[in-house]
């Protein structure tokens, strides 16, 4: 091959780049404006900035391209192009961001082998960091952070002397009362912080797993270090009467704190360093050693850099196809109309906060409490999503009853009886002090009735697949129990309440 011909093909690699980068965009606008509007990424643009430095920093492995691995990038560009694809039908944000990284990482591959993968893997490497996992992950690590740092800065509390009564995510001191809401869960702390112990791992030349070590002590430290603010935030307002729950002191205190668990961390980190690996800081990913072989551009291979070019070409087509397609909205009934008596019971509309409306962002939903006498009612809750999408999905009941103060005391899947047809459910007893509740819920999809949450993500990637239908529901039903109206009776109640809703959700609830 001429040098000239093969001068003309390397630069057919940032052209593809641009290409990749212009499809990109819609998707990228997208993670940005998490990165800007999002406290837990905010540091997504520094994160992308040192990115970039990394590159220019590796420049110099640009010179020594190879042909290790050129059909390896370009298989890496055909997987990380379908799951782009997929994504994009389907409606996953995260996945999105994560294939096109895998693509670029691909197309170095094609064009400069292993060398070119070493010199952009390190900026890759960051990046997932900063892309926001999907809501239902998310919801699971605030809810859970939330129970765990309360856990432990109660405990603290009460290590110190400190009368405390703890009601789920509640701290109450007797004169003040501490909500551990989701935005101290911890996600501001730990997600920033996983990402800056991947950075500091990079600036060392340590083996692997001491890289790993460092991410895993960061994410420790982050959960401890929040909760040691939590425990001071009581602490301070208790023996001082102070109010530093709320205000600027508030906001002051998280940032310091932040600045004080980055530095615990490092420190940590750096005792796990022996006296040589110490020695390297500096070095890691920014000491480039250059191939011992060098083949100049004499190693570039046409045939993989022609099916990244046809493969690039091919994505391209089939995705404008994808976005161009409008999704199926399937005919139904507004809850506006929705029956107010369901088995001899009498139905009380209610209507939904405005915040909780927005934070479960519906297409539609009911909310009413069904009387019979003077029985304990029966609240149902529909929401229904016409299309869902990254933050426009159902919340589990599972993960949201915690952030109330309500604590799961048992929980089993069940079966309820649609006429001849077995409903898989999930049946939770929850208490709040004295209080307790029944709750039944499950979800509906395109007409397939599914309990666990994770099978329904799974129904709902199939869905987006093979029709252009995403829509859906999260059907709840609760009840009071008391020494009236034990469990078992609430059982029944519920499980016959259920038998007649069958009979007109599909109206509501397209099948």
């Amino acid at each position: 091959m001429t040098l000239r011909r093969i001068e003309w093909m390397r630069m057919l690699l940032p052209v593809l780049l641009l290409s990749l980068f212009l499809l990109y965009i819609p998707d990228g606008a997208l993670l940005w404006h998490a990165w800007t509007n999002v406290e837990e990424f905010n540091h997504g643009p520094l994160m992308l900035a040192v990115a970039l430095y990394l590159l220019w920093a590796r420049r110099s492995l640009l010179a020594f391209p190879d042909k290790r691995g050129n059909w390896i990038g370009l298989v890496i560009c055909v997987v990380a192009g379908a799951l782009y694809a997929l994504a994009i039908k389907a409606g996953i944000e995260n996945i999105r961001h994560i294939s096109v990284l895998l693509m670029i990482l691909g197309l170095f591959v094609v064009f400069g082998g292993i060398t070119y993968g070493r010199y952009v893997l390190p900026s890759l490497i960051l990046l997932p960091f900063v892309v926001p996992p999907p809501a239902f992950l998310n919801a699971n690590l605030t809810y859970g952070l939330q129970l765990l740092s309360t856990d432990m800065s109660v405990g603290m509390m009460r290590f110190v002397g400190l009368s405390v009564f703890q009601d789920g995510n509640i701290i109450d001191l007797g004169t003040l009362k501490l909500a551990v809401v989701e935005a101290c869960a911890g996600l501001r702390y730990l997600y920033p912080m996983i990402g800056l112990g991947v950075l500091l791992a990079m600036l060392f030349d340590i083996p692997l797993w001491k890289r790993a070590l460092f991410v895993v002590l960061a994410a420790i430290v982050s959960v401890i270090m929040n909760s040691v603010r939590i425990f001071l935030t009581g602490a301070i307002a208790e023996w001082s009467g102070t109010a530093v729950s709320d205000g600027f002191f508030h906001l002051f205190e998280g940032w310091v704190f932040f600045l004080v668990s980055f530095m615990v961390m490092l420190g940590i980190c750096y005792l796990t360093l022996s006296r040589a690996e110490r020695s390297t800081l500096g070095g890691g990913v920014l000491r480039v050693a250059a191939p011992q072989s060098d083949q100049g551009v004499r190693s570039l291979r046409p045939g993989p850099v022609i099916g990244a070019v046809l493969f690039l070409a091919a994505l391209i087509a089939a995705v404008l196809l994808i976005r161009a397609i409008e999704p199926e909205i399937p005919a139904r009934r507004a809850f506006n109309s929705f029956p107010l008596k369901i088995d001899d019971m009498i139905a009380e509309e209610d209507v939904l906060p405005g915040v909780e409306q927005t934070i479960l962002n519906m297409s539609d939903y009911f909310l009413g409490h069904y009387r019979e006498g003077s029985a304990p009612p029966v609240t149902l809750f529909i929401a229904y999503y016409d299309q869902q999408s990254a933050g426009s999905t159902p919340h589990s009941p599972r993960v949201c009853i915690p952030s109330g103060g309500w604590e799961i005391e048992e929980l089993s899947e069940i079966t309820l009886m649609n006429g001849d047809k077995a409903v898989p459910a999930n049946r939770v007893l929850v208490t709040h002090g004295e209080n307790r509740l029944l709750v039944y819920y499950w979800f509906k999809q395109r007409g397939k009735y599914i309990a666990n949450e994770y099978a329904a993500k799974i129904n709902l990637l199939w869905g987006a697949l093979s029709s252009d239908r995403t829509d859906g529901a999260l059907i709840r039903l609760t009840m009071p129990v008391d020494a009236a109206t034990p469990a078992a009776a609430a059982d029944v109640r519920l499980t016959e309440f259920a038998q007649e809703l069958f009979t007109v959700l599909p109206a509501y609830v397209p099948d």
